[in-house]
């Protein structure tokens, strides 16, 4: 099992031999404690679930993933990962009703009998996913064919971590068919910036789709990211914008919860530029005078209407750039040909879509509006079952 990375101070050598007296500690029920992240329902704005995550007290002071280590390089990696799914066992009865849970195991580690009997050796496991990480890869795939049929015949279902980039390749999915596919970190970070990653996403999101799995999108820590997940149709989300590992259940707060409906209902509008608005920091000039403003940001008159769009000029550096201004109706095709209609230096610069009183909605990106037009959204994702 290895949980996220999230420690504090100086990790101890692996080698050290304080290591066997900790992990015979943890092993004993003392240092070890179960938090949880919240995983959300996109289109009902709810927490769906939860992925539980170990924490350790220690000595010594290390992150979860510095324990598994350890653990691996003493021989009771197994026996950690055991106790460990025991603990989780024994706190779900109290998580919030209609929410699944989760957890992460290392597929090499599952078909060990201690592991297996931890993981299956409590009834039913019809609210339960397990999460297969891929820091070592399984040495025996029957033995662990063996295992995963036994946790879908009680029940429960499986999750392939990092989709799209390491051992977790497409031969991995295809071959392992899981019921939940987990987008790595790495493709989620700046998707909001980058055509490229939701070109990707809609790719494991069409598959997904046609496997009958759900996509789950972890790692989401911005608003931006947030809402084009949403805008690509990803059915579940995870990470610090929606919420953070914590003790007992997190909720989701009203804020988001709101943002969550908001962006929905957007998406659902149809082709519209208002499906491709993505949120922005609004400023006034005095934040531009006072050099407080940043690449994107919208400057606002004293009645909150848009005058400007900061970016970078020819030059490189972040200037006041005229603001194109466009209602949320507006079709992609003529938001495009208008933003291309502009003098040189300023046709990238992010197009702003206010509501009917002139307040500022967002912006739109000109990549956004040539994904669209080149069939992004056309596609569609078909991920929730």
């Amino acid at each position: 099992m290895s949980p996220d990375v999230d420690g504090k101070g100086p990790v101890v050598g692996l080698d050290d031999p304080s290591w066997r007296p900790a992990l015979e500690r943890v092993l004993a029920g003392e240092g070890l404690a179960v938090v949880a992240q919240p995983i959300i329902d996109v289109a009902h704005a709810r927490v769906g679930g939860y992925e539980l995550l170990s924490r350790f007290t220690g000595p010594p002071s290390a992150s979860p993933d510095v324990w598994f280590a350890a653990a691996r390089r003493h021989g009771l990696d197994g026996e950690l990962t055991a106790c460990t799914v025991r603990a989780m066992h024994a706190l779900v009865a109290d998580r919030p009703q209609a929410t699944f849970w989760t957890m992460n195991v290392e597929p090499h580690l599952l078909p060990l009998p201690v592991v297996r009997e931890a993981v299956c050796g409590h009834g039913r496991l019809d609210e339960v996913v397990v999460e297969l990480t891929e820091h070592v890869e399984a040495e025996d795939d029957a033995a662990l064919e063996e295992v995963l049929t036994e946790i879908r015949a009680l029940g429960g279902r499986i999750a392939m971590d990092d989709a799209g980039t390491g051992y977790s390749g497409l031969s991995q999915m295809l071959s392992l068919r899981p019921d939940v596919v987990k987008l790595d970190r790495s493709l989620v970070t700046g998707l909001d910036r980058d055509p490229v990653r939701r070109t990707v996403v809609r790719l494991l999101g069409d598959l997904s789709g046609q496997m009958d799995a759900w996509l789950l999108a972890e790692g989401v820590e911005t608003r931006a990211e947030l809402a084009e997940l949403v805008d690509l149709g990803v059915p579940l989300v995870q990470g610090w914008a929606v919420g953070r590992p914590a003790p007992g259940w997190p909720a989701l707060d009203d804020l988001t919860r709101t943002f969550l409906r908001e962006q929905v209902a957007r998406s659902r509008v149809g082709a519209h530029v208002l499906t491709l608005v993505r949120p922005a920091r609004v400023r006034a000039a005095v934040d531009w005078e006072a050099g407080a403003c940043a690449d994107e940001d919208v400057l606002v008159d004293g009645r909150g209407r848009p005058t400007a769009v900061v970016g970078p000029g020819p030059d490189g550096t972040l200037h006041r750039l005229p603001a194109l201004v466009v209602a949320p109706s507006a079709a992609p095709a003529d938001v495009l040909t208008r933003a291309m209609a502009r003098p040189a230096g300023l046709q990238h610069a992010p197009v702003v879509c206010t509501d009917a009183r002139g307040r500022v909605l967002g912006t739109v990106s000109i990549a956004g509006l040539v994904d669209d037009l080149v069939g992004g959204r056309s596609a569609g994702l078909e991920v929730a079952r």
